[in-house]
């Protein structure tokens, strides 16, 4: 793909994101709750298991582990352009996220949004030569990837 390229991918503002439903009140709740069982909960079984460490060598890496996955799932975008028509890229996209797990759940002019069945979002939004494309940073990165080859 010689007349298309990629920029480099961005985080987006979460306050960017248009809402989704998987932001509900009970899966927010839920996830909270398994923080402040779940960490302590770890902490507690690795003092057990080591009495004589140092807390903060059990506290610091149970924090990063549990905080970690979270914050790799901020949202991200990034552009690519092409000196054609970009509506003829979709189908290119499509193939792509259909390897990664991700099956179109709307289409309308001028974008499209995919889904896969872990209800992460990836949403395109396609001008006259360029597709603009939002989602997870990790998934993005795998899509540049499939995309490349």
């Amino acid at each position: 793909m010689k007349s298309v390229t990629f920029s480099d991918i961005e985080r987006v503002p979460e306050q960017a994101r248009r809402p989704s439903p998987l932001r509900s009140p009970q899966r927010v709740t839920l996830l909270v709750l398994t923080l402040v069982l779940g960490l302590p909960a770890l902490m507690f079984i690795f003092q057990q298991i080591d009495p004589g460490a140092p807390l903060a060598y059990i506290v610091v890496p149970v924090l990063a582990g549990g905080l970690l996955p979270m914050m790799s799932m901020m949202p991200g975008r990034f552009e690519v352009t092409t000196r054609f028509d970009a509506c003829h890229l979709v189908v290119t996209l499509d193939d792509a996220l259909g390897r990664l797990g991700y099956a179109p759940a709307e289409r309308v002019p001028g974008a499209v949004r995919y889904r896969a069945r872990s209800g992460k979002e990836i949403a395109v939004t396609v001008r006259a030569h360029a597709l603009e494309v939002m989602g997870p940073v990790p998934a993005l990165r795998a899509l540049r990837r499939q995309m490349d080859c």
